[in-house]
């Protein structure tokens, strides 16, 4: 038997995945639910990550800490910037709130039994989408990270060079680099890539 809590700040998905998780009672167990939840006896805990919209992640984070390698993010999937900064704060996979109740048991169970981290080709797969999500794949260096996370926050290349103290060339070469990498050319779509890949925009940030 696993032992599920779930972080949502929306009733409507808590009431949802319990009644779905129910239909399995032999195999799973909600111990608590809710945005103010002790979680200390879950086996697994499922964060809807629309909390990452709506707050600055501190629940999450408090979540990892508790229960490292056992928190799965539930995605939206018109959303997926969200996921992928789940997956960056240490949400070890994500599911979409649309799968159906028997998919949803089966990767709570073998998120329990360890199988995405156990170098099975399950975990192989996941770590490779969790990249992609990330957008880890494109093998963006360390500046052009930071450069691309305040092309997404609003900066010009001005703001850039005065932010990171660099010239305005430097800026601009490595702002190429980035648009090569991720495969666009303007700096919305840019900011558009960045967002879809979890990097947070200032009104996120000032949340």
């Amino acid at each position: 038997m696993v032992r599920v809590g779930l972080i949502s700040e929306q009733s409507i998905v808590r009431a949802g995945v319990r009644t779905l998780l129910a239909a399995y009672a032999d195999r799973v167990s909600v111990v608590d639910i809710g945005p103010e939840a002790d979680l200390g006896e879950a086996d697994v805990v499922l964060y809807d990550v629309l909390g990452l919209h709506q707050g600055d992640g501190k629940d999450l984070e408090t979540a990892v800490k508790q229960h490292p390698g056992r928190v799965l993010a539930l995605s939206r999937d018109l959303q997926p910037g969200l996921s992928a900064r789940a997956l960056g704060i240490g949400a070890i996979t994500s599911i979409s709130l649309g799968v159906g109740a028997e998919e949803l048991v089966d990767a709570i169970e073998a998120f329990a039994a360890g199988h995405l981290e156990d170098g099975s080709r399950a975990d192989l797969e996941n770590r490779a989408d969790r990249r992609r999500q990330q957008g880890r794949g494109v093998n963006l260096s360390p500046r052009e990270l930071e450069v691309l996370g305040l092309i997404v926050q609003g900066l010009t290349n001005d703001e850039l060079a005065g932010e990171l103290f660099l010239s305005i060339n430097t800026v601009k070469s490595v702002i190429r680099s980035v648009y090569r990498k991720i495969g666009v050319t303007s700096r919305s779509q840019a900011v558009a890539w960045g967002v879809e890949h979890g990097f947070p925009t200032m009104s996120t940030i000032d949340a």
